[in-house]
């Protein structure tokens, strides 16, 4: 194992779930979670390095469920049309530890999560945890 898949797997031992899998994916590799958020609605996510993001670093990209295309946006449901979540700051994409990926899209899958049930419920919100929601967005 390389020297990166080596570090990635001590990180995906102490801090991903135990249930986590391995992949290998286009020579990359791919850990793939479940997140059970607070309101019940589950999320998978994979996490991998891309070397080809700016700058380089590690994606965090939703599996399922699938989400409403209109909220496929960095802003108004922080994750890119490609399904990759916005991470915030200033790269936007990718965290240089896996670990860190892991614990935003753990906040985004909970904050999404409230998105999803109060659309399904008749009572769409704006994505909880921005500081840049426009009310206008709720749909």
């Amino acid at each position: 194992m390389s020297k990166r898949g080596s570090k990635e797997q001590e990180e995906v031992d102490e801090y991903l779930p135990a249930s986590t899998l391995h992949k290998i994916i286009d020579g990359k590799n791919v850990w793939i979670f479940k997140k059970n958020t607070e309101v019940g609605i589950q999320f998978e996510i994979a996490i991998y390095f891309d070397p080809d993001e700016d700058p380089p670093g590690y994606c965090a990209q939703l599996l399922s469920p699938e989400i409403e295309d209109t909220w496929k946006t960095p802003h108004h449901g922080h994750i890119f049309d490609d399904g990759v979540i916005c991470l915030g700051g200033g790269s936007m994409r990718t965290r240089k530890k896996l670990r860190d990926s892991f614990s935003k899209s753990c906040l985004w899958a909970e904050g999404m999560a409230i998105m999803i049930q109060s659309h399904l419920a008749g009572t769409p919100s704006e994505f909880p945890f921005s500081i840049n929601n426009n009310s206008s967005e709720i749909d």
